[in-house]
């Protein structure tokens, strides 16, 4: 499904001094009617997928039975796998398309947030609150 051509996806990058810069590939035809087209249907299962991901990791983050857990946990990676596969393709014939953010929104974003670390509880406000110098979280 990827074309590892060079690039990641074997996308089309723009040239530097483009003013509306686009990360995507060629477009492939499609018909343009009242019909579904092949882009419209694969538009309609991303949106079911991204729809279905969504409920599934409520489901999960709300389980109290470990074996319901494990398995909606399997359906939920599945489905996120398949959402993957759909975004992969419609990118791969042109359908989804990319705009990179612009460096000065991005520090602009990266302030509005910077401040928010001192928010997070510190290693041994974590290790007090949680019961001595044993930590709450474990590493696997």
């Amino acid at each position: 499904m990827n074309n590892r051509s060079g690039s990641y996806g074997g996308y089309q990058q723009p040239y530097q001094g483009s003013t509306n810069p686009t990360i995507k590939n060629p477009s492939s035809p499609f018909e343009k009617g009242q019909e579904f087209s092949d882009r419209d249907r694969l538009n309609d299962i991303l949106a079911t997928e991204k729809y279905l991901t969504d409920g599934f990791n409520v489901f999960v983050r709300e389980a109290s039975h470990q074996d319901l857990f494990q398995d909606v946990l399997h359906i939920l990676n599945e489905t996120h796998h398949a959402c993957r596969n759909v975004f992969n393709l419609m990118f791969e014939k042109g359908w989804y398309s990319l705009h990179p953010e612009q460096p000065s929104q991005i520090a602009k974003e990266h302030r509005k947030f910077a401040g928010y670390e001192n928010q997070f509880p510190t290693q041994s406000q974590t290790q007090s609150h949680y019961g001595g110098g044993s930590s709450y979280f474990r590493d696997y």
